[in-house]
């Protein structure tokens, strides 16, 4: 048996000196309540960090109007959809309904429907008739929205009445990347241009082509269905899911009085319009490539696309989750001439021509550019599975010396370092630059990552049409256009870090100390929605007690005869294969159980199990007060197979070992965990004590003694 006799460390006076503050500065720990400094007890110096049904992630609520009359046969009808983080609608989900005031609802099921994501309910006033403002709560798992509506009194002469409606946007262009709004403001005005209070007015929105004949994506949040004392509602206009070119048309609505104004949706673009081949021979199959992208070159997804060309069926389809569609198509059986396509999809349109091999019919050679370029979308893109279609979009762009673009510049694309597993969508054939000077393509990686910047796309250019045999592998160099990007699968590393604060349970009774879990890729990208799992090892405990020190105004705990606190002894945890079962050997102390109990400490993500969209989740220990300081622990983090370091903070080594079975690196494995941290004020408070004064563990100095 090996005798484990205590720590070797500085003494508590020097950690509570000028010692105390620099590790306040420094690093982790806390205090007992938000913003209160910590230290890990006995140093004044912390450590390095370390140790069946859809949901919606969103409901829009939209009433039929804004009041209802007490006459007790009106009503209001409020539709309910639901979205996802695209702000797309989703059906199967779960809704329930609730209202105030003493009105009634009465919904028409009780979930979203499965093609539209919309639900209905009916409101009505209920038994009173009283005029009053009603609260209507929709709520789905998490998400919950309110709306509120009036019950008004029935019309009569002794009822204010607007003699006009006018209504004002604050823009009438918006882009489509879906994070500009407009803010609309009815004003309700008397005969004599008075601005009136008490209004009742009811906006709403319409999609213009090309969505009038489809669902409206559109929708207006209103503050308020009731004018103020300014005289006026308003309400903020989002474009919703579909980022197509459109008009959108507000109606403001009140009684009989209506008035309307409109914006544009602008910025989408076909950022590819590739022919696959450019030249393709008489009856020979081919393709035209498209990407359909916003203001910002983000894919649009399922937005609807039609293709028709000269001599060739049309196509018709959506985009896909990249915002590409391909136009296959079988060329006329007759040498010479041209094929125009033209594409129309999310309000604009794209026209490309491809040149049928054969009699006088050839494409003309470009100019020698000045100025090349080579751009990706995108620099870092995921692997690929059998579920999945994760690509880039590749331009060559060409210019003459006033800057003015090169059409007909003839392009070869490949991709090297990727061990030959993505692919170029151009393949091998020829691409030609358009009217904007651009030549695109695609690169779809496979399922192998690499490492940062280490797939090259190239692309080789020529003025004439290439010779048989020439490739990007025998590019003249001055010819060769060149860029990197990075591929990524799963998470390759996961920290764990916090700040110099610790909290206070809901209960009073616990300390809670929060961490932060920050995951990235290859290429140091955080990774959103990726569901990670904490876990807490108790290394051990210790006995002894702490003790008020007059001098320093502190209290204060050392190794071995302390003068004043004493840290009796570390004792490792009994546990030893961390079964839960009291193994033979294990209960060294022979009190029938194991400590350090894996109750004493609680570990948890707070909020959502996944990473948010910077790649970080919170997560929090948690343990009553009198453990503070008693107990080591270490944190680690698993996220798709990968493994955090632990998070702790070390206070010394020890240096002996403690008087039980144990593997030979235990002194190693103790001096991986840290000690419980506790509140910077509750070492220098006297009265009340802390709760951790005496450790519930005892203050016996061998580890074999309960006590």
């Amino acid at each position: 048996m090996m005798k484990f006799d205590v720590w070797s460390w500085r003494a508590t006076r020097l950690l509570l000196g000028g010692v105390l503050a620099a590790a306040l500065t420094a690093c982790g720990g806390g205090g007992g309540g938000a913003g209160t400094p910590v230290v890990g007890p006995g140093s004044g110096a912390s450590g390095p960090s370390g140790a069946a049904s859809a949901v919606a992630a969103d409901l829009v609520v939209v009433l039929s109007k804004a009041t209802m009359t007490n006459s007790g046969s009106d009503s209001i009808t409020a539709s309910v959809t639901s979205v996802d983080a695209n702000r797309a609608a989703i059906g199967g989900v779960p809704v329930s309904f609730s209202v105030d005031a003493g009105a009634v609802v009465t919904p028409a099921g009780t979930a979203t429907d499965s093609k539209t994501g919309v639900l209905t309910a009916v409101l009505t006033q209920g038994s009173s008739s009283a005029v009053r403002p009603v609260r209507l709560t929709v709520t789905s798992g998490a998400v919950s929205q309110t709306v509120t509506f009036n019950i008004v009194q029935n019309s009569s002469p002794g009822n204010p009445q607007a003699a006009r409606l006018t209504l004002s946007l604050s823009a009438f262009s918006v882009d489509n990347s879906g994070s500009k709004e407009v803010v609309a403001t009815a004003t309700a005005i008397d005969a004599n241009q008075n601005a009136l209070s008490g209004i009742p007015v009811q906006l709403s929105v319409t999609d213009g082509p090309p969505l009038a004949a489809a669902a409206p994506s559109s929708f207006v949040i209103a503050s308020s269905n009731l004018t103020g004392a300014n005289g006026q509602v308003s309400g903020t206009v989002n474009i919703g899911s579909d980022h197509s070119n459109r008009t959108v048309t507000v109606t403001a609505t009140s009684g009989a009085l209506t008035s309307t104004a409109a914006f544009q949706v602008t910025g989408s673009q076909f950022t590819q319009a590739s022919p696959v081949p450019s030249v393709v021979n008489a009856g020979a199959a081919g393709k035209v490539q498209y990407t359909l992208s916003d203001v910002n070159g983000n894919p649009m997804r399922g937005i609807p696309i039609s293709v028709t060309g000269n001599g060739v069926a049309g196509q018709s389809g959506s985009t896909d989750v990249n915002g590409g569609y391909t136009f296959s198509y079988t060329a006329p059986n007759t040498p010479g001439g041209s094929l125009q396509f033209v594409a129309t999809a999310g309000g604009v349109q794209s026209t490309v021509s491809v040149t049928i091999a054969g009699g006088s019919t050839t494409v003309p050679n470009a100019s020698a550019p000045v100025s090349k370029t080579l751009n990706l979308s995108a620099n870092v893109v995921s692997v690929n599975t059998a579920t999945s279609s994760n690509q880039v979009s590749i331009y060559a762009i060409f210019r003459d010396g006033s800057n003015a673009p090169i059409n007909n510049v003839r392009v070869l694309f490949d991709a090297a370092g990727d061990n030959g597993t993505g692919s170029i969508g151009s393949g091998g054939n020829t691409v030609l630059s358009d009217a904007s000077g651009t030549a695109s393509t695609t690169y779809k990686p496979g399922a192998v990552s690499s490492p940062t910047n280490g797939v090259t796309i190239r692309a080789c250019w020529k003025a004439s049409d290439f010779l048989p045999g020439e490739t990007v592998a025998n590019c003249p160099a001055g010819n060769l256009l060149s860029t990197t990007l990075t591929i990524v699968s799963n998470p390759v590393s996961i920290s764990i870090g916090t700040d110099n604060t610790i909290g206070t349970g809901a209960s009073g009774l616990t300390y809670v100390k929060k961490y932060a879990v920050l995951v990235v890729d290859s290429a140091g990208n955080p990774k959103a929605d990726v569901q990670i799992t904490p876990s807490v090892d108790l290394g051990g405990y210790g006995k002894g007690y702490w003790a008020w020190n007059d001098a320093t105004k502190a209290w204060e705990r050392s190794p071995g005869n302390g003068a004043l606190g004493l840290l009796a002894a570390t004792c490792a945890n009994e546990d030893l294969n961390r079964n839960g079962v009291i193994d033979a050997g294990e209960d060294i102390n022979g009190n029938q159980q194991l400590d350090p109990r894996k109750s004493d400490v609680s570990i948890t993500l707070v909020g959502s199990t996944k990473t948010d969209a910077n790649g970080v989740a919170v997560l929090q220990l948690e343990y009553t007060k009198d453990l503070g300081s008693w107990v080591k622990y270490k944190i680690t983090v698993t996220a798709a197979g990968v493994l955090s370091p632990p998070a702790y903070y070390p206070l010394g080594v020890p240096v002996a070992l403690p008087s039980q079975a144990a593997p030979a690196n235990i002194s190693d494995y103790l001096s991986t965990y840290a000690w419980l941290t506790v509140p910077a004020d509750a070492l220098t408070t006297q009265t009340p004590p802390p709760a951790f004064q005496s450790s519930p563990y005892g203050s016996a100095s061998s580890c074999t003694d309960p006590r």
